[in-house]
């Protein structure tokens, strides 16, 4: 009898508190996708090659698991302290109907331990439905395809997810439980009586000069706070970093603690031609910014973690070029071609190729066998040209750089354009003194520089000869380990390159696969099946696939990771700014039954309210999405740059939506709730 008591109350205590009940399943969702990492396919593969990295990223998930079950801790305490201070009435009438306190105690842990239950078993299908899909979908993304793909359950992240659940849940409910029941009868009774609440007077006001005065400092200390993240912040100084931190997180709560004038100021105008509620609307809402601004700050603040988390996820998932930016996928080290060519032409090996040709490049130094060749070379003027340009960082870098660059790479036209074509890209047509510019480095603001000054045609001086460059920069790869990189180098005609240096010493050999071969097997389960075919033969040789590896460690570490820590911050931040607005709302209660006895009915009663929690969220929202634009933008210039394309415009929309279906959910969730407490005043049934 007294289990089924308990299934009851816990069944009521989930519909009454939806907000927190979701906040629960998402928790338990996120924490079984971060713990099952080392489960996902893109995972399994990266430990074949990047072993070591993966452990690192692997023993860094018990921290931010550590550091999530402090973070859902305070969400519980926080949610159930409100909770339980709702049925204070109840649990005053239990005790005075003769029920003992420990067995009090009890039934509000095994109401804990129910729910979370209830959690539980909702909250681990989703878990095992998004995780595939989330594995399943990056596969994808990166070139794994399915086959090989197996279904994956991660008994040790389930156990870990259900112990540091419940383990939360009990600890805080404990904490809470132990001091409700240890109240008198006549404590608990009076427990929901309303807190007087500070007269507004023109003193203390939100029209106050103090009140005025902090939200002028408080906008201050934030734009401060923003151009230091433009300017400064790209270079990762951690003191810049933490001053810019320090003065940001003062601004915001400063700022919050001024608002209340705003609305003061929008209430004094609008007092004689105001209609309906909306004065009450307005009023309302100015009292839950004098009091909460607070807690309005740090939920600010988490917002602008989860979308700065966001960003940085999004980005970094989102420079992962693996399949649209591949031009090479082996790359031999032989003397000559009679060492690779049965090879490449072997049974085994020829269905699956789809060209092989040399990568002629050399050093542009001077040549013991040929003493009396001029091997002079100057950037002058493409120097000349680049000081013609306005003062700023990124020119004194890439001049920094060229200066240093005297004697680059030649890379024969021949070579260059085989890669070009194996591409499936337009190869390079050059006059008789005419060179182009390569670089490896395609991001940054001196990239840019550099690609815009070459439409001025700028010169070079190779042995006393003048040399044009062409308007266009060129930065494939031409070779297949991305680690391996030409700074600043210039494709040059056969017969400049074959001048200088004998082509047929070339000592880099590049081979590419064909295109059905990939899209049947998938970019990495093809390039692993020829990497066995290879590993056989005792020839030295780079993959792609190795670079490949490094650049998804980075992108799954990244997004997984960032992502991760978004949504519990979202979580902490929404479910905190929703149970402060209804807590504000029980403490004024009266004023809705005295607005019921004036003669307003409950749908505009109920109106007032909706429109008093849209208002709340988007103070909180609109603060944070003006510091995220800064701070996004700060990160994301400090970063390469990511290409746009039609399936990253889908890819950020689907986290926008993400975004904003969270918020939305959010908010109509305390919007039912607010409806459920204001027709339950007794004065308006």
């Amino acid at each position: 009898m007294f289990f089924d008591f308990v299934k009851r109350n816990s069944r009521k205590t989930r519909k009454e508190n939806g907000v927190y009940f979701a906040s629960l399943i998402v928790s338990i969702v996120a924490f079984y996708v971060i713990l099952s990492l080392g489960e996902q396919d893109v995972m399994l593969y990266l430990k074949t090659i990047e072993s070591d990295a993966v452990e690192r990223l692997l023993l860094l998930i018990p921290v931010l698991y550590a550091v999530s079950l402090v973070f859902v801790f305070f969400l519980v305490y926080f949610a159930n302290r409100y909770q339980l201070q709702q049925r204070s009435h109840e649990f005053g009438l239990y005790l005075m109907m003769g029920m003992k306190q420990s067995k009090l105690f009890l039934m509000i842990m095994g109401e804990t331990i129910w729910n979370g239950i209830v959690a539980v078993c909702i909250g681990l299908p989703i878990s095992l439905f998004l995780t595939e899909l989330i594995n399943l979908t990056t596969s994808r993304f990166v070139g794994m395809g399915i086959i090989g793909h197996a279904f994956r359950i991660s008994w040790t992240g389930i156990s870990l997810t259900i112990c540091g659940f419940f383990l939360v849940q009990l600890l805080a409910m404990f904490i809470l439980s132990f001091t409700m029941s240890r109240k008198e009868p006549i404590e608990l009774l009076h427990e929901e009586k309303e807190k007087s609440q500070s007269t507004m007077t023109p003193k203390w006001g939100a029209v106050s000069l103090l009140s005025g005065a902090a939200l002028l400092i408080g906008m201050i200390l934030l734009c401060i706070a923003y151009g230091m993240a433009i300017l400064y912040l790209r270079n990762f100084d951690y003191r810049v970093f933490a001053l810019i931190l320090l003065v940001g997180v003062c601004g915001t709560f400063i700022l919050f603690r001024g608002l209340g004038s705003v609305i003061g100021v929008y209430v004094k105008r609008k007092g004689s031609s105001s209609t309906g509620l909306s004065m009450f609307t307005a009023r309302q809402l100015q009292e839950n910014v004098l009091h909460q601004w607070s807690s309005l700050a740090i939920s600010t603040l988490l917002i602008l973690m989860a979308m700065v988390c966001f960003a940085f996820g999004t980005s970094t998932a989102l420079m992962n070029s693996a399949v649209a930016n591949r031009t090479v996928d082996y790359t031999f080290h032989a003397n000559n071609e009679d060492d690779i060519k049965p090879l490449i032409q072997s049974e085994e090996l020829a269905p699956y190729v789809d060209s092989y040709y040399r990568m002629a490049l050399h050093n542009f130094n001077p040549s013991e066998d040929e003493p009396l060749l001029n091997y002079h070379f100057a950037w002058t003027g493409l120097i000349e040209t680049v000081s013609s340009q306005d003062d700023s960082e990124p020119k004194e870098i890439l001049l920094n750089n060229l200066s240093m660059q005297d004697t680059p790479y030649f890379i024969s036209l021949s070579s260059y354009n085989a890669m070009l074509e194996a591409a499936e890209k337009k190869p390079i047509q050059l006059a008789g003194n005419e060179v182009a510019m390569y670089t490896s480095d395609d991001t940054g603001a001196s990239y840019d520089i550099l690609k815009d000054i070459l439409k001025k045609s700028p010169t070079v001086e190779i042995a006393e000869n003048e040399y044009t460059l062409m308007p266009t920069l060129y930065s494939d790869q031409i070779v297949a380990d991305r680690a391996i990189t030409l700074m600043y180098s210039l494709i040059v005609p056969d017969a400049l390159f074959e001048q200088y240096f004998d082509a047929d010493e070339t000592w880099l050999w590049n081979m590419t696969l064909k295109d059905e071969f990939i899209e049947e097997k998938g970019l990495m389960q093809a390039m692993l099946e020829v990497d066995q075919m290879l590993n056989s033969t005792g020839l030295q040789y780079e993959s792609y696939l190795a670079s490949m590896g490094r650049q998804l460690f980075y992108t799954v570490a990244g997004s997984y990771t960032t992502f991760y820590l978004g949504v519990m911050f979202l979580i902490i931040a929404n479910t905190v700014l929703g149970l402060n607005f209804l807590m504000q709302q029980r403490s004024t209660r009266s004023r809705y039954q005295t607005l019921a006895m004036l003669g307003a009915n409950v749908e505009s009663i109920c109106t007032s309210a909706r429109k008093q929690i849209w208002l709340y969220f988007i103070l909180a929202i609109s603060v944070a999405f003006v510091s995220g634009i800064f701070g996004i933008w700060s990160l994301l210039t400090a970063m390469p740059a990511t290409v746009f394309s039609f399936k990253n415009g889908i890819v950020i929309g689907l986290v926008v939506l993400l975004f904003i279906v969270m918020e939305i959910g959010y908010i109509r969730m305390i919007q039912r709730k607010s409806d459920v407490e204001i027709r339950k005043l007794k004065e308006i049934d």
